[in-house]
């Protein structure tokens, strides 16, 4: 357990919680280097933008070349 879980499952136990209940409260708490930060949520949106640009630009490029074909074997075999 770290720190913070442990100072948690003693208060727990410490306000008459069974062993086991406070063992399982205390576990559920995440741990705050397991938490994302404003940053890391920040860089996530700007990789996101960057790959949606690109499935973007794929799209707008292949698309219409796909849409040919298909329409030239459906229509002309």
């Amino acid at each position: 357990m770290s720190i913070i879980v442990s100072e948690v499952y003693d208060a727990l136990l410490e306000a008459g919680a069974s062993e086991s209940k406070a063992k399982a409260a205390a576990a559920a708490i995440p741990v705050g280097e397991h938490l994302a930060t404003k940053e890391d949520i920040a860089e996530l949106k700007a990789e996101l933008k960057a790959e949606i640009a690109a499935l973007k630009v794929a799209i707008f490029m292949f698309g219409p070349l796909i849409l040919g074909l298909l329409i030239k074997l459906v229509f002309f075999p």
